[in-house]
């Protein structure tokens, strides 16, 4: 248990995050144009904030506990 979450940190640390945001949004958007969505654009913008948050926010939980396996 312990080494599966030590990957998933270390995936988060090594992740670019601009990256994935750009291929989240173009996928929500490619969704919602597909169901077509009126509002796609920002209904795509809004779901995109909202899986940067979770990244960012996996992003510090990757630096900490990084920082906390340094320490020992």
């Amino acid at each position: 248990m312990q080494s599966d979450l030590h990957s998933v940190m270390r995936f988060f640390n090594r992740m670019n995050a601009l990256v994935w945001l750009a291929g989240i949004f173009v996928a929500h958007a490619a969704l919602y144009i597909a169901l077509g969505t009126a509002t796609w654009f920002t209904t795509a913008l809004l779901a995109t904030c909202f899986y940067g948050a979770v990244i960012l926010v996996g992003k510090l939980i990757g630096t900490y506990y990084k920082d906390k396996e340094e320490s020992k």
